[in-house]
C-alpha cells in the first residue's frame, strides 16, 4: 500500500514537472520583459551612485570607476541575454502560428519544380527545437546570477573595510589577485579532491556549468558567455561616457577643453538629477551684469585639506597660493585670466540631486559684451598608488568654459 502510494505521489510530482516545462514560456517571457524594462534603467543610477561615491563618500576616482565599470558589466550583459530570449521567443510566435496554420507543412506537389524533391522541416519540428533554444537561452544567466551575486558580496565587503579602515587602495588590489589566484589553484590546478571541491560540485552554480558543458560542450558554453560579454562592450561604453570628468585630482582631459558638454556646464541644459563634475553656471548668455558661479564639492577635499596645512603651508606661497582655512581656499577663480579675489563662497545642497556645491556671485559690469572665458585651478593632493604619500600640485584647467555677456 505505501509503496503504490510512494509511486503515485512520484507520478503525480512527475506531471506537474512536465505540465511546468511546457508553459514555461509564460513565466519566461513576463520575467525578461520586466527585468528588461529595469535593466534599462539602472545605468543611470549606477553611474550616479558612483560619482556620489566619489563626491560624497570619497572612495576615490579608481574604486568608484571599478564600481561602475562592474555593475554596468552586469547590467549590460544582462541586457544581451534578456534581449536575445526575447528576440527568440518573438520567432518562436511566429512559428507557432505557423504550425497551427499550416499543420501539414510542407506540400511538395505545390512548390515550383527547382524546389520539390528536397526535405523540409515540419512546423512541429521547428517549434519544438527553437522551444528548447529558448529555454536554455533564458536558463543560461542563471548561472550568471549566482555568480555575480557572490562576487558582488566579496566586493561589497572589502570596499568597506578599504573605506572603514582607510586602507590603501593597492592592498584591496592585493586581496583580490590572491582571492582569485588562490581560486584558480584550488579548483583548476589542483588535481585532488577536497572538500571545498566537493561542496562546490554540489551547488547549484557548478550543477547548471556542468549540465551546459557536458550536453552542448565546454567550448562552446565558454564561448558564447565570451561572445555574450563581447557584445555588452559598445553599451558598458556608451554607459559609462565622460565618467572621467568627476576625477578630482586631474585637468580637464583634452577633449573637454576643445569640446566641452554644455550638460556638464551650462544649468539650462543639465538634468536636475544628476550631478555636475565641476565648475558651472546658470545659463550660457548672461543679460546681465551678476554671474553665479557654482562649483561641485568633493569629499576628498577635506582630507586633502588638513594634510596641506599639516605638511605643505610653507610651500604655498613658493606656487602663488594663499592661507588655506576651508575647503574652498582650495579654489582659484579667473575670469579672462584675471584672478578674482576676496570671494565669498557658499556652501548648498541642491534641491533635486542633493549635491553639495559652493556658490559665489561676481559682478561682471566692467566686462565688455562678447565671449569670455571662466576657469578653475585648484590646489590638490596627489597620492603615490603605492606608498600613498603626497605630493602638492596646482592643477591649472581643473575646470575652463567660456560664457556670452549680452
Amino acid at each position: 500500500m505505501e509503496e503504490n502510494t510512494d509511486y503515485n505521489r512520484k507520478q503525480e510530482d512527475l506531471t506537474w514537472l512536465e505540465n511546468l516545462q511546457r508553459n514555461s514560456w509564460e513565466p519566461e517571457v513576463i520575467i525578461s520583459g520586466i527585468t528588461l524594462a529595469f535593466l534599462f534603467i539602472f545605468p543611470t543610477k549606477i553611474y550616479e551612485f558612483s560619482v556620489f561615491l566619489i563626491q560624497e563618500i570619497g572612495t576615490g576616482y579608481i574604486a568608484s570607476w571599478l564600481i561602475l565599470i562592474y555593475l554596468t558589466t552586469i547590467v549590460s550583459v544582462f541586457k544581451i541575454f534578456f534581449v536575445v530570449h526575447l528576440a527568440l521567443r518573438f520567432v518562436w510566435t511566429g512559428l507557432l502560428g505557423l504550425s497551427f496554420a499550416f499543420p501539414k507543412g510542407v506540400i511538395d506537389a505545390h512548390l515550383f519544380k527547382n524546389a520539390q524533391g528536397y526535405k523540409y522541416q515540419s512546423p512541429n519540428e521547428m517549434v519544438l527545437k527553437l522551444e528548447r533554444i529558448c529555454s536554455m537561452t533564458f536558463a543560461f544567466p542563471v548561472s550568471m546570477v549566482i555568480t555575480f551575486l557572490i562576487i558582488t558580496i566579496y566586493l561589497g565587503l572589502l570596499i568597506f573595510i578599504y573605506l572603514w579602515f582607510d586602507l590603501p587602495f593597492i592592498l584591496i588590489c592585493l586581496l583580490i589577485l590572491i582571492t582569485v589566484v588562490g581560486l584558480c589553484l584550488s579548483l583548476f590546478l589542483y588535481n585532488k579532491k577536497t572538500k571545498f571541491k566537493r561542496w562546490y560540485s554540489g551547488t547549484i552554480l557548478s550543477s547548471i556549468g556542468a549540465i551546459y558543458q557536458s550536453n552542448l560542450g565546454k567550448w562552446f558554453t565558454v564561448g558564447y558567455a565570451i561572445f555574450i560579454f563581447l557584445g555588452a562592450t559598445p553599451i558598458i561604453t556608451a554607459d559609462v561616457e565622460d565618467f572621467s570628468m568627476f576625477v578630482n585630482e586631474t585637468n580637464l582631459v583634452a577633449k573637454e577643453l576643445e569640446w566641452p558638454s554644455k550638460a556638464h556646464i551650462y544649468e539650462e541644459y543639465h538634468t536636475q538629477e544628476k550631478r555636475y563634475p565641476r565648475a558651472f553656471i546658470p545659463t550660457e548668455l548672461i543679460t546681465d551684469n551678476l554671474l553665479q558661479v557654482g562649483v561641485a564639492r568633493y569629499e576628498d577635499d577635506g582630507q586633502m585639506l588638513s594634510h596641506i596645512q599639516e605638511k605643505f603651508g610653507d610651500q604655498l606661497n613658493s606656487i602663488g597660493w594663499g592661507e588655506v582655512k576651508e575647503t574652498s581656499d582650495l579654489l582659484q577663480l579667473y575670469i579672462d585670466s584675471t584672478l578674482v579675489e576676496d570671494i565669498t563662497w557658499r556652501k548648498i545642497r541642491l534641491p533635486i540631486s542633493g549635491q553639495k556645491v559652493y556658490q559665489s556671485l561676481h559682478f561682471i559690469d566692467s566686462l565688455p559684451a562678447g565671449v569670455h572665458t571662466l576657469h578653475v585651478e585648484k590646489l590638490i593632493l596627489k597620492y603615490d598608488f603605492v606608498s600613498n604619500e603626497p605630493q602638492l600640485t596646482k592643477l591649472e584647467n581643473w575646470a575652463k568654459f567660456e560664457f556670452i555677456k549680452k
